[in-house]
């Protein structure tokens, strides 16, 4: 899947091979810290009703690729898929990528987003509504969204929390 990214992204095969092997391990840290996070915390994902099997793409606006999550508890997956064409879902959720970020940790406002159209929503509303009820249920930091082990965390929680701040202004 991603080397069809960047075969129509960038045009050649060289760097497709390269961007796949980056963005196995990323599709792979994110599946596990997703299931990890239904082991430590089911409640979460039963918030979710019939939307734990939706599939819900997440398409920052900079990147040519987007991230195809189905958050079905310990069997989620999380794919990069191509921005253009990332396939059939129940909603598409678009908008800056610190912006995507602190959806998902709780630094950015979801209605305020949604009605500032600093977000775009398609597709299945209700899908996105039970999403962003569980996310604000989690309050998650950045750390738990890549599954990083306690030792880790403090710190890149602290280092997220600079800059993405400065990420949402670039541009």
């Amino acid at each position: 899947m991603i080397s069809a990214i960047v075969d129509g992204a960038l045009g050649f095969a060289p760097l497709r091979d390269i961007v796949f092997l980056a963005g196995w391990p990323l599709e792979h840290r994110l599946t596990q810290a997703v299931r990890k996070l239904a082991e430590r915390r089911p409640e979460l994902f039963g918030r979710l009703g019939r939307f734990r099997t939706a599939v819900y793409i997440l398409s920052p606006n900079e990147l040519p690729f987007a991230f195809r999550l189905m958050p079905d508890a310990t069997q989620a997956t999380v794919r990069i898929v191509p921005a253009k064409s990332p396939g059939p879902s129940s909603v598409r959720i678009s908008g800056p990528l610190a912006t995507l970020i602190g959806l998902f940790d709780g630094s950015c406002d979801a209605d305020s987003s949604f009605f500032s159209r600093a977000i775009v929503v398609e597709g299945a509303t209700d899908a996105a509504m039970a999403l962003h009820n569980t996310l604000e249920a989690a309050e998650l930091k950045p750390s738990d969204i890549l599954g990083l082990p306690s030792p880790l965390s403090g710190s890149f929680d602290a280092l997220t929390g600079i800059l993405l701040p400065r990420l949402a202004h670039v541009g």
